[in-house]
């Protein structure tokens, strides 16, 4: 049986991932990349039968079950989850939140009003730096994008890994392989752990690859996945997850504008 895996784009899932296609792993599965959001979507269609997706699903499937000991994780900084800001973040008034992932952008809202204080206005922007700031005084970028994007109309950048550990004294869990309720469990988990030790084994060569494919800066991306990026999770990662699914189901209290809202709100002025 060959099986169909969802994977993210993004150079972190390089260790998850890289073995399956070569002719070993190819033999047991078809790599299938999405952003996380449209993984979720092809997952709960039954298009995939795993897929790395971000860990807010694993709360909005609870009768879903993820691989254990593996995930896309960090311990304090991620630098590829990044918050963009035209002022300083208690100044923030509208945010425009990436599409490409719920986590990030459910993160984003809570670290606002619960860490900082500051209840803004959110509308959804596809993932492009320029159009964003365009339309609020902030932006979320995730992924490859959001490690290198810069803009000179910003003055501060907050890391969200970085400030989920200062407020919570947590590391954080980005994404978790979610099986599809009809996947053979067992199978699926000694396969996806028999790819990870194959691309740890192997992340020098995956540096190298993962830097000229991506055109990240080789030092930046050694650095990423080498210090960074966490890949075999222990009990500590599991109490950050637990924290985040706290704060997740309690709700927030901004409301999500559409673009047209937000461009009307910031054309009437900060105050309109």
């Amino acid at each position: 049986m060959r099986f169909r895996v969802g994977s993210v784009p993004y150079i972190n899932a390089a260790p998850l991932t890289r073995w399956l296609e070569t002719d070993a792993g190819a033999r047991y599965a078809e790599v299938v990349y999405a952003p996380p959001s449209e993984l979720a979507r092809q997952l709960a269609q039954g298009a995939l039968d795993v897929a790395l997706v971000s860990s807010v699903e694993h709360f909005r499937r609870p009768e879903t079950r993820f691989v254990p000991g593996l995930a896309i994780a960090s311990r304090r900084e991620v630098l590829s989850v990044r918050l963009f800001c035209k002022a300083p973040v208690a100044q923030l008034r509208t945010v425009a939140l990436d599409t490409s992932s719920l986590t990030s952008a459910a993160l984003t809202r809570i670290l606002l009003e619960r860490a900082y204080g500051v209840h803004a206005q959110y509308v959804s922007a596809a993932p492009d730096l320029d159009s964003m700031l365009r339309c609020a005084d902030a932006a979320l970028l995730i992924g490859d994008l959001g490690m290198t994007a810069a803009h000179e109309a910003v003055v501060q950048v907050v890391d969200l890994g970085a400030a989920w550990h200062d407020w919570t004294g947590l590391p954080f869990v980005w994404a978790v392989w979610q099986m599809h309720a009809n996947a053979p469990f067992a199978a699926l988990t000694e396969l996806l752990h028999t790819a990870y030790q194959w691309g740890k084994a192997h992340l020098e060569m995956l540096v190298d690859a993962e830097a000229a494919r991506a055109g990240i800066p080789h030092a930046l991306c050694r650095r990423y996945l080498h210090e960074v990026m966490v890949y075999e999770i222990d009990a500590s990662f599991l109490q950050g997850l637990a924290r985040f699914r706290q704060e997740y189901l309690q709700g927030l209290s901004g409301r999500t504008l559409s673009t047209a809202e937000a461009v009307r709100k910031l054309s009437l002025g900060r105050d309109g």
